[in-house]
């Protein structure tokens, strides 16, 4: 093994040029593949940064008729699943809000807040890193409330003061004190910003409240399978005890990263997976390729080998030493690129809302998978190759001019040929339809204009015994803020609404007047926006038939609402919609709201895009639903970007303990809601565009080499009168033949993979058997294969017949 390693070296020393083909090839095959299996392995398989984390699980209810359909946990079965279960080291639970911290002398800021069993930071062995964390008696009713800082909020908000730790604020208007800081970075389970105790109360104490997350760490030796099925005993029990309200409930544990980075995002990661996969056997089918032209080069060199007593076993063994030491140093190469693109990557999702615990690095799983590719790469594209070169006829093989590959040999390349264009395709429709949809989704409502729009959020806390918790303090709010918001300079409209353009909108069960529910399970559903006069006026929405929402819309006697042009198409096709009713039905017991009356049909406006299912939209006046989750929206004829401050100062004379958050221009707000089609598109892009690369250079290479071993038949055909153009079209056929061979495969391919695009839902606005794209695709490879192929064939026609019939 050792002269062989010492042969393969001298062997690339003196091959320089084509072992540095072959070392750049592999290198961005093997470096892509590195670069996707340290992203997956990062968000669904590296464990949580805590100790025992590679244990830690998340714990859930589900319906035994759906298991899909799960739900969150109640605080008596919690604490059934607490004192009963085995197979856990503990078991806490958490619930998760959004909070307003504010004191005298530093503005109100809104942060997401943790409220956990004093147990929880325990569980997972992590103190604060200053102060102290919660005790038992923190959790008890009537107990002061006490808080405890994430890094970031310390840093930021506190300047990293030690003497934060007794410091008094107000979470929410309820006076708390501020016990401690947990360590740096540490912002678990997913990206909270401080954490309060989980106080019992009385609505928490009833069984059917189902509003909490369970987390465990398995114990040592303990599989998830053991774990559920100690969970499910107890679940059996519970549903036997308290069959009102625990029927018909099953419980299922979790891993960690399959509850919080599972469905959807699962399926992008693995896709990408694929994606790189196919490049990695587009560049081991271009090696084995150019491996396979060398071994007709070194067929006499093989031969002398065998004649002086090699078995074939040795001279697989050299060949094969040969091909594993070029894909190594191609991996060494590729771990440098892989290292470039993961922190790439890594800075393009940084403000996406990247969970806190994934973090973009390699750990030993990526080494060891890029030690194995690396390796088994080698092998891959060096086997076959290693196999044909060794079948030696020495009678053949010794005798001068009689170098030439046999048609098997030609076949094998033809094939791998073949294979490389079919994975382009895939790859190329794949890049082309996430392409395609991010230019889409940009024409999406294209008559809102949103680059002269300033927007930003506000929660009017409305719980009990709040400021807002009477729906007339909302209404008031708003009408007090909208006017003192349009005698800014720069403001040009103002409005309200639940949700912008393009950014969701709340869905609910209706009831058309006149016409029984002859499902009462699957009623109609709509959707909606709630929003205050001149709203749709300020997005340029037109207004097909009726009248724009006025000052009294929503008043008693006046429950009005706007429908799109889909919804009366929906519910009443071929009638006037005007002057028809609807309601809402309210609950699951689908109990039923007031009365609503249409009075205009607007144009459809996209509020889901991606989403197939979504439902016909309304719109309804913000004094017949004053919701405290709102957003304000302006419109300027400067830079939206300069309201911020004008913006943040009106709503703090209004009420200095109302922050405001989500603070930019609708077009960031779009573009931020549309990243994954951006970063995911550039990504997709790369793949395709170096498969590409790759297969045409491939096609080139045996084309070439095929009329490099016909150069005799060629000047033999020219000397008897062949003309140039006919020698073109000899060359090219086979060329040809092979291009759409890998083109018909590779489409076939395609409009599957294009489905499982739609699935993941990373398809807007277009069809994923798009004509558009696999029209360019299908272009772009033909006119990138005819070059490749038409290079040789040009050069063929041009060989003097007196040189060609002196070859060999």
């Amino acid at each position: 093994m050792f002269q062989d390693l010492r042969f393969a070296l001298r062997m690339l020393r003196t091959h320089r040029w084509f072992s540095a083909a072959v070392i750049v090839t592999l290198a961005l095959g093997i470096g892509l593949n590195t670069t996707v299996f340290t992203l997956v392995n990062a968000a669904l398989f590296k464990p949580v940064p805590v100790p025992g984390g590679d244990r830690l699980v998340t714990i859930a209810n589900y319906r035994l008729t759906n298991p899909e359909d799960r739900s969150r946990v109640s605080w008596l079965d919690y604490l059934d699943y607490k004192s009963s279960q085995q197979s856990f080291e503990g078991v806490e639970a958490l619930s998760r809000s959004a909070s307003v911290l504010s004191e005298p002398g530093v503005p109100p800021e809104r942060f997401t807040v943790a409220h956990v069993t004093s147990g929880f930071f325990n569980l997972i062995h992590t103190p604060p890193m200053l102060g102290r964390g919660f005790s038992p008696d923190d959790g008890k009713a009537g107990t002061a409330a006490v808080v405890l800082l994430g890094s970031g909020v310390w840093k930021n908000r506190y300047a990293s003061d030690p003497g934060v730790i007794g410091r008094a604020v107000h979470v929410d208007g309820t006076a708390a004190t501020i016990i401690g800081v947990m360590p740096a970075g540490f912002k678990f389970p997913n990206n909270e910003d401080f954490w309060m105790p989980l106080v019992p109360t009385a609505d928490l104490e009833k069984r059917t409240n189902r509003g909490l997350e369970l987390f465990g760490v398995r114990r040592p030796g303990v599989s998830l399978a053991a774990a559920n099925s100690d969970l499910a005993v107890i679940a059996a029990r519970l549903a036997h005890d308290h069959a009102d309200a625990d029927k018909d409930l099953g419980i299922e544990a979790r891993t960690f990263q399959d509850t919080y980075n599972g469905g959807k995002i699962r399926d992008v990661f693995f896709m990408m997976l694929g994606a790189v996969g196919c490049v990695l056997l587009i560049a081991c089918a271009n090696v084995a390729n150019m491996l396979l032209g060398r071994a007709i080069v070194r067929s006499r060199e093989i031969a002398v080998r065998a004649a002086m007593g090699a078995t074939r076993w040795q001279l697989v063994r050299q060949l094969l030493v040969e091909s594993v030491l070029l894909s190594s140093l191609g991996g060494l190469l590729g771990l440098g690129l892989s290292l470039l693109g993961v922190h790439a990557f890594d800075l393009s999702v940084q403000n996406v809302g990247k969970p806190y615990w994934v973090i973009f690095t390699m750990d030993w799983r990526a080494f060891a998978y890029f030690a194995a590719i690396s390796v088994l790469s080698g092998i891959v594209f060096g086997l076959v190759p290693a196999l044909r070169a060794s079948r030696v006829d020495l009678n053949t093989a010794m005798k001068d001019g009689t170098a030439g590959a046999g048609s098997h040999r030609n076949r094998l390349a033809a094939a791998l040929v073949v294979l490389q264009f079919a994975l382009t395709v895939v790859l190329l429709a794949g890049a082309g339809m996430m392409i395609r949809s991010f230019f889409a989704a940009q024409h999406f409502n294209g008559f809102v204009r949103p680059e002269s729009i300033f927007t930003a959020r506000l929660q009017l806390p409305e719980g009990d015994g709040e400021r807002y918790h009477e729906p007339e303090s909302r209404r008031q709010f708003f009408e007090r803020l909208l006017p003192e918001l349009r005698t800014l300079p720069g403001a040009t409209e103002v409005s309200a609404a639940s949700s912008f353009p393009g950014l969701g909108s709340n869905d609910r069960n209706i009831e058309i007047e006149g016409r029984p529910i002859a499902d009462p399970k699957q009623p109609p559903r709509a959707s909606f926006i709630v929003e205050t006069p001149g709203y749709l006026p300020s997005i340029r929405l037109p207004l097909l038939s009726g009248r724009y929402f006025n000052e009294l819309d929503g008043d008693t006697g006046r429950e009005n609402v706007i429908v799109a042009r889909a919804f009366a198409a929906r519910f009443w096709p071929g009638e006037s919609p005007l002057g028809k009713r609807f309601r809402l039905l309210t609950d699951d017991k689908n109990k039923p709201d007031v009365w609503m009356t249409v009075i205009g049909v607007s144009a459809d406006l996209q509020q889901n895009p991606g989403r197939d299912d979504s439902p016909p939209l309304f719109h309804m006046p913000y004094r017949l639903q004053p919701w405290g989750w709102m957003g304000i929206m302006i419109r300027t004829q400067s830079d939206p970007a300069q309201l911020a401050r004008a913006v943040r100062a009106t709503v703090q004379k209004l009420d200095p303990n109302l922050p405001l958050f989500e603070v930019r221009t609708l077009s960031a707000t779009i573009a931020n809601n549309l990243w994954f089609l951006n970063v995911f598109g550039i990504v997709f892009s790369v793949f395709a565009l170096i498969g590409l690369l790759m297969a045409s250079v491939g096609i080139y290479a045996v084309v070439a080499q095929n009329t490099a071993r016909r150069t005799r038949e060629i000047g033999i055909r020219m000397a008897l009168g062949a003309t140039g153009g006919s020698i073109v079209r000899l060359v090219l056929s086979r060329g040809f033949l092979q291009l759409g061979l890998g083109l018909a495969i590779g489409l076939a391919g395609a409009f599957g993979a294009t489905r499982l695009f739609a699935k993941v839902g990373f398809l807007m606005g277009i069809s994923p058997n798009d004509p558009l794209v696999f029209a360019s695709i299908t272009t772009l490879l033909v006119a990138v294969g005819v070059f490749a192929c038409w290079l040789p064939a040009r050069r063929a026609s041009r060989v003097s017949p007196m040189i060609a019939l002196r070859t060999e």
